[in-house]
């Protein structure tokens, strides 16, 4: 049976890649939401500047969304929009009460990430939820990436030995290739920049592969010029378990994609691997290195892995966000999904742990 759905925040960049993930999975588009908008559904593309409206074997995706109820209050809409499931991707700091809206209602979400601005705005919330049985669940794509959970599959079965630091870095196009005068890039909206908003998948992945929550974190942050939100960021960090982190993040680059590494170290091997892949690299492959001076590995105690990536599916990224949200839709009914709102919420920790340690310049520990 397809799963009804009401998708709130279509004045969004990532709008369009969701209806062509939509357009893949057994669902259907019941109502729709920009709030305080009246929103043409036969026209939803015109909301957007960009020139090219993404499409799906031929479909325009606007099409998903003919003759779906319009509603320019979200609570509304999850309320009387008969619907199993609402996709947000609206601002972080209204989000919140959105969701505790769908929590009294009875229905299930997945939302943009991080979800709010603070772990303090959503903590109430995700009890509320967890009790009700209402699955939340937020966007961490990497999850479901093929080079992570080998990773955190390897972790796991003690290849590494003891983990001593993980490496990250993840950086994006500058800010003059994007709108910033939307409202992800306004301080009072989203509470920060860079590491608010594509810092967070990586926040996640790294104590993910490592099964090992962030305890502690220490930030410096780079000021954007234009917008009152952080350009980049870098992050030191250690795990409950001891292992220490950095990560670097930022809209640094002067070309559109994506500049990636993932390296973990650990006393009986390592891994060295770019981890993210998109389309705008044309490269059809992502290599995965493993060193190990384990004895069945002697004869070469460095191997490199080519994990082959599609864009059938997902062409904007990669058809792992694809299985992220097949996942979800197969599990939400049962809570059995790749991030949880728990999960969501220990993110906010972190990301509040570094924002105060950058206003206060010293370590700063994740609160429990």
């Amino acid at each position: 049976m397809g799963v009804n759905i009401g998708y709130v925040g279509i004045d969004h960049h990532h709008r369009d890649p969701y209806f062509a993930v939509a357009s893949g999975l057994d669902v259907t588009i019941t109502a729709v939401c920009e709030p305080g908008r009246q929103v043409d559904v036969e026209n939803v593309a015109a909301m957007d500047e960009r020139p090219d409206e993404v499409t799906t074997e031929g479909q325009n995706v606007a099409d998903l969304v003919a003759g779906a109820s319009v509603y320019e209050d979200p609570h509304r809409l999850v309320a009387d929009g008969d619907i199993d499931v609402v996709w947000i991707t609206y601002r972080s700091d209204e989000t919140p009460s959105i969701i505790e809206s769908a929590v009294e209602n009875s229905v299930h979400v997945i939302s943009e990430k991080p979800i709010a601005r603070t772990a303090a705005d959503l903590e109430t919330i995700a009890q509320r939820a967890n009790e009700a049985g209402v699955t939340v669940s937020p966007t961490m794509y990497y999850r479901k990436n093929p080079v992570a959970m080998e990773l955190r599959d390897r972790v796991r079965d003690g290849f590494f030995g003891d983990v001593w630091t993980v490496e990250g870095r993840f950086n994006a196009s500058q800010l003059s290739y994007r709108n910033t005068d939307h409202y992800i890039y306004d301080e009072a909206t989203s509470r920060g920049g860079a590491l608010q908003w594509i810092g967070p998948h990586w926040v996640d992945m790294m104590p993910w592969v490592l099964d090992d929550p962030i305890a502690q974190v220490n930030a410096e942050f780079h000021e954007a010029a234009d917008t009152d939100v952080d350009a980049g960021a870098v992050l030191q960090f250690k795990t409950e378990g001891g292992t220490l982190g950095t990560y670097h993040t930022g809209y640094y680059l002067s070309d559109r994609g994506k500049d990636t590494h993932l390296g973990l170290y650990g006393t009986d091997a390592q891994a060295l691997t770019p981890l993210h892949h998109d389309s705008l690299q044309h490269e059809p492959t992502v290599p995965l290195e493993l060193t190990s001076e384990k004895p069945d590995w002697s004869a070469a105690p460095t191997r490199t892995t080519e994990f082959e990536f599609s864009y059938d599916r997902f062409p904007a990224w990669g058809d792992f966000v694809q299985d992220y949200f097949e996942a979800y839709f197969e599990g939400y009914e049962t809570g059995d999904v790749p991030a949880t709102v728990d999960d969501a919420v220990q993110l906010l920790r972190v990301l509040d742990a570094a924002y105060e340690s950058g206003d206060r310049g010293e370590w700063v520990e994740v609160s429990d």
